[in-house]
């Protein structure tokens, strides 16, 4: 007989009951999502072109005319553009978010825009999907479950890590939990006319068109993966009429015609329809800009990225399937060759369990392999999935908490907890020490060093209290340090780690009134913070442009600078590219007087 020997999960009810909970979760948010938001440089690459791209297209609409560069600003609010080339690899809404946040911050001065205005979208957008993973749970579970997943959903490093950048993967994650959301209370409300069901289907169609002006097909796939898997294995399709797909199709040309249409204009369809196919069709046939993976690889790094959500994730994925879907016990005698020979034949059988157990399978399983068996991997793609592994794994623990499941530990649940401990040490404990090595003086170290220490012993409580089958005290442990860590470590570490930001470095040291330029290889950091004006150089034509520029400064490699007896070096900077994989040293040149 199980014993209802966790009694964390009565007070923890309480206090999160409503509207506090809410609350709560907001704080959270606040509290690791704010931190090192002003202080992190630009991150190389993509942070950084969408950053630059959403200043381009706010100067374009609020400089004078006579400030205006040509090639530069005459994008408007259609092609995204960094310096003089267009960015459509991405659509708009997120340019826009950013430049709306940048414009409301100085008042329409894009000269006193700060990086941080660029990043506050995914601030916004992080905490809004965390919002609706708690109303979804809550739909789906009860309070509890649903604070405790949106909690480790908030606080995952994917997410955090995310949140401290502008880029579109957040706006991507809000639309596409909202769809979802709307898309289960279709499917749970029963069969019924009248304006409710209206308000349901146009809630989903809009974040759906919301998710494509993100970025573009994923909203749509995800939804469309979990409504036919749904459909297909509890043989029901009939619930698919109230989604009403005539009204979907009108919003979709209404929200994303006026677009198209102005990029077809702008660019040429040509040009447009080229873009669109490289980036869907391109990224799933090819591993685009290196960017590969094996199938498996967004499966072994989830224990990393959802970390501490973790600590039941693959259990509770075993368990939600036997709940979703009960299969008959095969014949007995037979040898396990012949049990997966009659696998079909017994899923031709299937009973369906719960209903909200098959939709959150259904959330999962379709819209995983497919990013698994993309050619283009990385880390963030399979992050539209992460609410829904993170109810399932608050599911599981808190029915251990109320004695629903046996938490008796086998060898296997051993490992399992062991590598989830280990996981935990060396994020929380390890990565503080190893970042605030690279250059972030006494202080980062010392930092670094009371959170390791902090941080090993409540995960040591943690592995402690898991191996005694509490799970529910081990996860809010986790949460902890997990809080502490980032805080740590995204707020005063990382921004001091000048090791690791070697071209802002070099970039801040350029003189705002002479000419600058960078040869070679640069990162877009150099872009962003020279606010656009830096020319891109091949290195056979830096002696050229020096020639031209008399007063001129560049940033140059030192396999490039040695040996140039005509130039002056003014300073070095030396320091790991990240985003490359290499060190690298900077010399910032000019003409030799």
């Amino acid at each position: 007989m199980l014993l209802d020997t966790d009694q964390s999960h009565r007070w923890l009810e309480r206090a999160v009951r409503g509207w506090r909970g809410t609350v709560l979760l907001t704080i959270l948010c606040l509290a690791v999502y704010l931190p090192g938001l002003s202080g992190i440089p630009p991150i190389d690459r993509d942070e950084s072109r969408f950053a630059q791209a959403s200043r381009q297209m706010l100067e374009s609409l609020t400089l004078p005319e006579s400030e205006r560069v040509p090639g530069f600003h005459d994008g408007g609010l259609a092609v995204p553009k960094i310096q003089s080339l267009p960015r459509l690899n991405k659509p708009p809404l997120i340019y826009w978010l950013q430049s709306l946040s940048a414009a409301t911050f100085t008042a329409g001065d894009s000269s006193r825009d700060a990086l941080w205005m660029y990043r506050l979208p995914s601030v916004a957008c992080s905490i809004i999907a965390v919002l609706l993973t708690r109303w979804l749970g809550t739909r789906l579970f009860d309070e509890l479950t649903s604070v405790l997943g949106a909690a480790v959903l908030a606080v995952c490093p994917m997410l955090v890590w995310d949140a401290h950048q502008a880029r579109a993967d957040q706006l991507l994650l809000a639309c596409t939990t909202s769809a979802i959301a709307a898309l289960w209370s279709i499917r749970a409300r029963p069969p019924a006319g009248g304006p409710t069901s209206w308000l349901l289907a146009a809630w989903l169609w809009v974040s759906i068109a919301l998710g494509v002006l993100a970025k573009g097909p994923i909203t749509p796939l995800v939804v469309a993966l979990t409504a036919l898997c749904h459909s297909s294995v509890a043989r029901d399709w009939r619930w698919l009429k109230r989604t009403k797909p005539l009204l979907g199709a009108a919003l979709l040309i209404v929200f994303i015609a006026p677009w198209l249409i102005a990029v077809a204009r702008a660019v040429g369809t040509d040009v447009l329809w080229t873009t669109i196919v490289s980036e869907t069709l391109g990224r799933s046939a090819v591993a685009r800009e290196g960017h590969f993976g094996p199938p498996g690889y967004h499966t072994i790094f989830l224990a990393v990225l959802l970390w501490p959500g973790s600590l039941l994730t693959l259990g509770a994925f075993i368990r939600t399937w036997k709940l979703a879907v009960r299969l008959p016990p095969p014949e007995p005698g037979l040898t396990r060759r012949r049990r997966w020979r009659t696998l079909p034949a017994r899923w031709r059988q299937r009973v369906l369990g719960r209903e909200r157990e098959l939709f959150l399978i259904c959330w999962i399983t379709p819209s995983w392999l497919f990013f698994e068996l993309l050619m283009t991997k990385l880390p963030h793609y399979t992050m539209p999935i992460y609410p829904a592994l993170a109810l399932i794994g608050a599911a599981a623990i808190v029915d251990a908490a109320r004695a629903r499941i046996d938490t008796s530990s086998g060898e296997r649940a051993l490992r399992g907890l062991n590598l989830w401990f280990g996981i935990g040490v060396a994020l929380c404990c390890i990565t503080p020490i190893g970042l605030s090595l690279l250059g972030g003086g006494p202080l980062a170290i010392g930092l670094a060093a009371i959170v390791a220490v902090a941080c090993f012993f409540l995960l040591r409580r943690a592995r402690q209290e898991a191996f005694e089958g509490l799970l529910l005290r081990a996860q809010i442990l986790g949460i902890a340090a997990s809080v502490l860590f980032l805080v740590g470590a995204l707020g005063i570490i990382l921004p001091r780690a000048s090791v690791v930001f070697v071209f802002p470095r070099a970039a801040s040291a350029l003189p705002t009134d002479r000419p600058v330029a960078c040869a070679r290889h640069f990162e877009d950091s150099v872009v962003f913070l020279t606010r656009g004006r830096i020319e891109i150089i091949d290195r056979i034509n830096i002696r050229k442009w020096l020639a031209s520029h008399r007063d001129g400064t560049i940033i140059v490699t030192r396999r490039d600078s040695a040996g140039e007896l005509d130039l002056h070096r003014i300073d070095t900077f030396a320091g790991f590219n990240y985003a490359n994989g290499q060190f690298v040293t900077l010399d910032l040149v000019e003409s030799a007087r």
